[in-house]
């Protein structure tokens, strides 16, 4: 059996910077190995300056290479997420994609991971593995919420974006979801909500990962299956009033039983 998690954690993003991502990767890492005896070695962080488009692909492809029956495969990303339109060679906008912001994002498809990126790396995958991945972010943002005591973890478009991104949803070209076949998601927040980038006891966090971990880490956590775990979770966020309702998909086999 192999055991093998990537993490990473953007706060460096120019011009919308973050705060808690770094301690999110950090804080998952340290649990991963003294709870569920996750060898050291085979967990990796990227973060900040080093969590390029190319630098996430390539440790991606090192994630599942030679996945089998039995392993544990982990995948936790805590930065911003968009949605990004695109044009077809006629200049036409005819598709919408979620996508998660590498630390070089710039609104062009090199720079991009889209949901289908993630959804070849997730296709192979093989079955009989035990697959989770954690997106603390968001693919949508309510310009006019200015005041509130934490930050959204969505990345504003530029007004030509922005544009191109009203076109699409004129269009009702929606994102198609990642299959979720192979891999258990918890995300962050429904695809109307916002992820918190906020601060507890004086420390920054993502509100997801910091009551997921908290969660995980009380009497009986890592018994409850992850439709238990996040309800939970849920109902803690719900208490401490953020406005965000992860949500989990997957396989049976997965969902219905503990993390890891």
């Amino acid at each position: 059996m192999v055991d093998r998690a990537l993490l990473v954690g953007i706060n460096a993003y120019p011009g919308q910077p973050l705060n808690g991502c770094v301690n999110d990767v950090t804080d998952m890492a340290q649990f991963l190995v003294q709870a569920l005896n996750f060898d050291q070695d085979g967990v990796r962080l990227l973060v900040d300056a080093r969590a390029t488009a190319q630098a996430i692909m390539d440790r991606l492809d090192w994630l599942v290479a030679g996945a089998a029956m039995g392993d544990r495969l982990f995948f936790h990303y805590s930065g911003h997420g968009t949605q990004f339109p695109m044009r077809d060679a006629t200049g036409a906008v005819t598709a919408q994609h979620d996508s998660i912001c590498p630390v070089d994002f710039d609104w062009t498809r090199e720079h991009a991971i889209l949901d289908d990126d993630l959804r070849a790396v997730i296709d192979r995958v093989p079955d009989g593995v035990e697959f989770i991945f954690v997106s603390d972010s968001c693919n949508s943002g309510d310009l006019t919420r200015a005041f509130r005591r934490w930050r959204p973890r969505f990345l504003v478009p530029p007004a030509d974006i922005a544009w191109r991104s009203a076109t699409a949803a004129k269009k009702n070209l929606m994102a198609t979801p990642i299959a979720h076949d192979r891999c258990g998601l918890i995300s962050g927040c429904r695809s109307d909500q916002e992820s918190a980038d906020a601060v507890f006891g004086g420390r920054y966090n993502g509100a997801l990962t910091y009551f997921l971990l908290q969660t995980l880490s009380g009497p009986g956590g890592l018994t409850l299956p992850l439709t238990t775990l996040v309800a939970d979770v849920v109902s803690v966020l719900n208490t401490n009033s953020y406005p965000q309702t992860p949500q989990l998909r997957g396989p049976a086999g997965i969902i219905n039983a503990p993390f890891f």
